[in-house]
């Protein structure tokens, strides 16, 4: 509701954010729990995935109405992904075979900006087709932020948030990381200015557990790190990012770090990081607040 985004300058808001849904059916099962335990308040969904519209189902189902669209323009590093629109050749986005590319530097190259357009809308188009209602669009993979040569979708995925009337998953505070350069971060803050100045609402800050943890990842461990990151969660909007999944065969055929998704899972439902959430006031709240607020400014 709009009262929840009308936050004091020291208020920390927090939205629980399930990655790639519809990336498998355990991964639509673990997501479909954490909702209904309250343990995420928000999700998004990879339509060219095999498990997307199983995911749209359960979502109209259980009605659960805090979905967006995780746009995706690369194959991931064990399995292929072919476009959503099938009304024109997309043949700039794709390798011979038809799928996308799995490397960002192919993409970010190859991408004709008008092929790209039509993907994404078609992916958003694709969703309320089986009767999703949007709360945002964010990216997966870093596929649409230029993070290997430069060349970023950024803008496109604005004029669609305009289109459709939804916040972008894009994060004020990105100017503020040391790992971009300053070319990278000047980029970045004309694209934040772009979403301000059409309308189109972002959050402060994101965060998240390392990924492929190497040695092997360690639920202790990466309970203390989740505990650090609530404590230190600043002031603003932030989207804590996590992928929470059953462990399946089909998760370990897809990718080498199937045991940090299974183990985040279980950290949402842990008490000791339920509890944290409360001792340190964090208010918990979806995108779906987010796009009615936009909708409303």
């Amino acid at each position: 509701m709009d009262e929840k985004l009308d936050y004091a300058a020291r208020e920390r808001l927090l939205i629980i954010h399930a990655d790639d849904f519809g990336l498998t059916r355990g991964a639509n099962e673990a997501i479909l729990h954490s909702f209904q335990r309250g343990t995420i308040t928000s999700a998004s969904i990879m339509m060219p995935c095999a498990a997307a519209s199983e995911a749209v189902r359960l979502s109209i189902q259980n009605r659960i109405d805090d979905i967006g669209i995780h746009l995706t323009l690369t194959s991931d590093e064990n399995r292929a992904y072919r476009p959503v629109c099938q009304k024109y050749a997309l043949p700039s986005l794709t390798t011979s075979e038809g799928c996308f590319h799995q490397r960002l530097s192919d993409l970010e190259l190859c991408a004709d900006p008008e092929e790209v357009r039509i993907e994404l809308e078609a992916q958003i188009q694709q969703a309320v087709s089986w009767g999703l209602i949007p709360t945002h669009l964010d990216s997966h993979a870093g596929s649409l932020m230029g993070l290997a040569s430069g060349r970023d979708f950024l803008e496109i995925t604005i004029d669609l948030c305009e289109q459709f009337e939804l916040p972008l998953n894009l994060p004020k505070r990105i100017v503020e990381q040391d790992c971009f350069d300053q070319a990278q971060k000047l980029r970045f803050q004309q694209r934040l200015d772009s979403a301000s100045s059409r309308g189109v609402l972002l959050i402060d800050d994101l965060v998240s557990l390392p990924y492929c943890f190497h040695p092997l990842a360690d639920y202790e461990r990466m309970k203390e790190q989740l505990a650090r990151m609530i404590k230190r969660l600043k002031p603003g909007v932030t989207q804590l990012t996590v992928h929470p999944s059953l462990l399946t065969k089909e998760l370990m055929n897809i990718t080498t770090c199937y045991r940090e998704r299974e183990l985040e899972f279980r950290l949402l439902n842990d008490p000791a990081i339920i509890d944290g959430f409360k001792r340190e006031s964090i208010q918990l709240i979806t995108w779906k607040d987010m796009r009615d607020r936009q909708r409303r400014v």
